[in-house]
C-alpha cells in the first residue's frame, strides 16, 4: 500500500496538498490483509485519519487484480452514500483505476415503477388532490435517467402507489421491461466491481436470503457503530395501523380506488368485497384502538405478556384471502399476477399478527409504540449477536467494520460482545488532529446532577450564558424532546434565532443553521452524528446530559434484563459502553478539519462525580478540560 500512500506514492497526483498520513497507511494495508487473507477486521479511525481512501484504494486494488470478484461498502446514511460515489471513488477511478465500475445501489422501493405509474394515470386510481403531483411525475419521467424519488420527492403516499414494489415486479413478462428503471440500475450492479449500498439496504438483503444484492465477496461497514440498530429492526417483525391501511386501500380504497376496480366486476360483486374489506378496517380500527388506550401517552411500551391483545384480525384476512383466490378467473395475466401478490401480503400480515399476539418467536422482546399517528406492534430480537454470526460472519470470508467511534477505553470488546464477532483483526488509530490546541472540553461545577429538580432551569442558565459568548454557531444536543422544548421555552437569547429539530425537516434545518452566523440548532440523537458542520459554521457543542439509553425502553429494558440473568453486570458491559460511543459522537461534531476550533460544553456533572465518569474522559482525545467559563471566552475570542 506504500504505492499508493507513501511520501512519494501514487495519490500526490491524485490529491491537491496531499500528505502522507502514517495512520492511513496503516488502515489501507490492514484492510488489504484482511481481503487477501479472508479474515474479518476492525479498525477505528479518528476524524482526520481519511478512512474513505483507506479502505476504497485497497479494495479497488483487489478488485482490478482479480482477487476479489466484488465487494460492497455499506453506509448508514445515503448522504455518505452519495458522497462515495459522487467524489471519492471518482476521484481514485480517474486517476488509479479506470478499469473500476461501481454502482450506487438503493433499496427498490426507490425506483419509479413505469407500469404502476400507467395504470395509476389511465384507471383513475389517484385522488383528486394528487392530480398536481401527478402531472409533475409524468413531465420528470419524460427526463429522469434514473427513475430515483430523491429527483422529484412527491408526498410519499403517492410515491407508494407507482414505486416499484418487489413483489409487484412482473420481471420479464412487465410490459415496460426494456424502459425500466430498477432493472437498468441491477444491470448496472450486476456489472460492477463495487457496490455502495446503505446498512438498511444490506440487512434488507441479508434478511431475504441475499436476494437483494448481486453476490458479493466481502463487505466494508462504515459507521459501524450502527450495525445493531439497523440488524434489529431488519431481524424483527412488526404490524402497523398505517402498513395495513396501505395494504387494503391497495385493494379497494374508501374512495373505491384499488386493484379490484381493475377487474370489472359488478357492483354487487365489489360491494361484497368492500363489506370485507370494511370490516377488516373497523377490526383494525378496534386492535389499534386498544394499543393506543394501553400506551395512555406514552410514547413506547413493553408488552410483558402474552395475549394482551387479542388477535380479531386473522379470522377476517382468511375470509378475504380466500374471496380473493376466487377472482384468479377473472384476470388477465398482469393482474394475476399483482392479485397474486397481494393474497401473499395478507398471509405475512395474518402471520406477522399471529406472531406477535401469542408472543411465539423465542428470544424476542414484545412492545407497542406510538409515533405521530402510526401505532405499530413490534417483536424485537433481544440479543441479535447469535444471528449476525451465523448470517452475515460466518457467510463472508471478510467483514471490515470501521467508524471513528468503536472502541471503549481503547478495547472492541462491547463491539465484538454485541455483534457476534469472534475472531479478528484490530486497529485502532488516533486523529492526527490537534485536540489539545485546537479545542477546549468546558464541564461547569455548578450545574445539579440531572435527578435534581432544578437541573433543567441550571441547564437554561448555563447554555443562555454560552450564547451570549458564542453569538451562535453553536449545537445544543439532548437526550429527549421534552428536555429540547423546555429548555428552548426558557432560552432567552435576543438577536439569536433558536432552530429545534421538529421545525422543518433534518435537510433543511442544518441548511438554515449554516446560513444564519447568528443562530443556534437544537437537536436529539439525530443530530449526534452524521451532521458536518466544518470551519466557522460551528464553534461550539452543547452536549446536556450523559447520553444513557432510557432503561425502560423496551428493547434496552429486555437486553438489561437478558445480561442480568447470565451473571452479566448491564451496566458496566452494556449500558455504560453504549453512552459512550454516543458521547463520542456528539464531541465529534466540533473537529472536522485540521484548522478546525472551539469548545465543546458537557453540562452533566456526573462525569466529574460519577466513578463511571472517568471511562467518558477516557474515551476521548487529549483535550484540555476547565471548569471556568472565562477559558470558553478565551478559546472563542481570545478575551477574558
Amino acid at each position: 500500500m506504500k504505492e499508493y500512500f507513501g511520501k512519494e506514492g501514487r495519490l500526490k497526483d491524485v490529491l491537491n496538498e496531499y500528505e502522507p498520513r502514517q495512520e492511513q497507511l496503516q488502515m489501507a494495508e490492514h484492510v488489504y490483509r484482511a481481503f487477501s487473507s479472508g479474515q474479518h477486521l476492525i479498525v477505528e479511525a479518528g476524524t482526520g485519519v481519511g478512512k474513505s481512501l483507506a479502505y476504497l484504494v485497497p479494495l479497488a486494488h483487489q478488485l482490478i487484480e482479480g482477487h476479489l470478484e466484488r465487494a460492497v461498502v455499506s453506509t448508514y446514511t445515503k448522504a455518505l452514500q452519495r458522497q462515495l460515489v459522487e467524489k471519492d471513488i471518482p476521484l481514485i477511478h480517474d486517476r488509479l483505476f479506470p478499469e473500476l465500475r461501481y454502482a450506487l445501489c438503493f433499496g427498490s422501493e426507490n425506483y419509479l415503477c413505469l407500469r404502476r405509474l400507467e395504470n395509476l394515470r389511465t384507471q383513475g386510481l389517484f385522488e383528486p388532490l394528487e392530480r398536481e403531483e401527478i402531472d409533475r411525475i409524468l413531465r420528470w419521467v419524460e427526463q429522469t435517467e434514473t427513475g430515483l424519488y430523491m429527483e422529484v420527492t412527491p408526498h410519499q403516499s403517492l410515491w407508494f402507489k407507482v414505486c416499484r414494489e418487489s413483489d409487484l415486479c412482473h420481471g420479464r413478462d412487465c410490459r415496460y421491461y426494456s424502459r425500466c428503471f430498477y432493472q437498468r440500475a441491477r444491470a448496472e450492479q450486476k456489472r460492477a466491481h463495487l457496490l455502495v449500498v446503505n446498512h438498511h439496504l444490506f440487512f434488507a438483503n441479508l434478511a431475504s436470503g441475499w436476494n437483494v444484492l448481486p453476490p458479493f465477496d466481502g463487505v466494508v461497514f462504515d459507521e459501524a457503530h450502527e450495525i445493531e440498530d439497523v440488524a434489529t429492526d431488519y431481524l424483527g417483525v412488526e404490524f402497523s395501523n398505517t402498513g395495513l391501511k396501505y395494504l387494503l386501500d391497495s385493494l379497494l380504497s374508501e374512495r373505491n380506488r384499488g386493484l379490484l376496480t381493475r377487474l370489472g366486476l359488478k357492483e354487487e360483486r365489489l360491494k361484497e368485497y368492500a363489506q370485507i374489506i370494511n370490516r377488516i378496517r373497523e377490526q383494525g380500527n378496534r386492535f389499534f384502538g386498544s394499543i393506543y388506550e394501553w400506551l395512555g401517552g406514552e410514547r413506547s411500551k413493553r408488552i410483558e405478556e402474552e395475549g394482551l391483545f387479542l388477535d380479531i384480525l386473522s379470522e377476517h384476512l382468511d375470509t378475504l384471502k380466500e374471496a380473493l383466490e376466487d377472482l384468479k378467473e377473472h384476470c388477465d395475466d398482469e393482474t394475476l399476477k399483482d392479485l397474486l401478490a397481494y393474497i401473499m401480503r395478507i398471509t405475512a400480515t395474518k402471520e406477522a399478527v399471529g406472531a406477535l399476539t401469542e408472543q411465539s418467536l423465542p428470544e424476542h422482546v414484545y412492545w407497542a409504540e406510538m409515533e405521530k399517528k402510526k401505532i405499530r406492534l413490534v417483536a424485537s430480537p433481544i440479543e441479535p449477536a447469535d444471528m449476525l454470526e451465523e448470517m452475515l460472519f460466518n457467510a463472508l470470508d471478510t467483514v471490515v467494520l470501521t467508524s471513528a467511534t468503536l472502541s471503549v477505553k481503547r478495547s472492541f470488546h462491547y463491539l465484538k460482545e454485541r455483534l457476534g464477532i469472534g475472531e479478528a483483526d484490530e486497529l485502532i488509530l488516533s486523529s492526527p488532529f490537534n485536540y489539545r490546541e485546537n479545542m477546549v472540553l468546558y464541564i461547569p461545577t455548578n450545574v445539579p446532577d440531572p435527578s435534581e429538580p432544578d437541573y433543567v432551569d441550571e441547564v437554561i442558565r448555563e447554555i443562555e450564558k454560552l450564547l451570549n459568548i458564542t453569538g451562535g454557531q453553536t449545537l445544543v444536543l439532548f437526550t429527549s424532546y421534552a428536555m429540547m422544548n423546555a429548555v428552548r421555552e426558557g432560552v432567552n437569547c435576543p438577536g439569536l434565532t433558536l432552530y429545534c429539530q421538529g421545525d422543518f425537516d433534518s435537510f433543511s434545518l442544518v441548511n438554515q443553521f449554516r446560513k444564519n452566523p447568528r443562530s443556534a440548532l437544537f437537536g436529539t440523537y439525530t443530530f449526534w452524528q452524521g451532521i458536518d458542520l466544518p470551519g466557522e459554521q460551528l464553534r461550539c457543542v452543547i452536549i446536556t446530559k450523559l447520553p444513557f439509553s432510557v432503561p425502560t425502553e423496551p428493547v434496552v429494558q429486555a437486553r438489561i434484563e437478558s445480561l442480568t440473568k447470565r451473571g452479566v453486570d448491564a451496566f458496566t458491559n452494556y449500558q455504560l459502553p453504549r453512552a459512550i460511543i454516543t458521547f463520542k459522537q456528539g464531541f465529534g461534531r466540533l473537529i472536522r478539519s485540521s484548522t478546525d476550533k472551539g469548545v465543546v460544553a458537557l453540562l452533566d456533572s456526573r462525569v466529574l462525580r460519577r466513578g463511571y465518569g472517568r471511562a467518558f474522559i477516557e474515551s476521548l482525545p487529549d483535550v484540555r478540560i476547565t471548569h471556568q467559563r472565562e477559558d470558553v471566552l478565551w478559546q472563542l475570542t481570545g478575551k477574558m
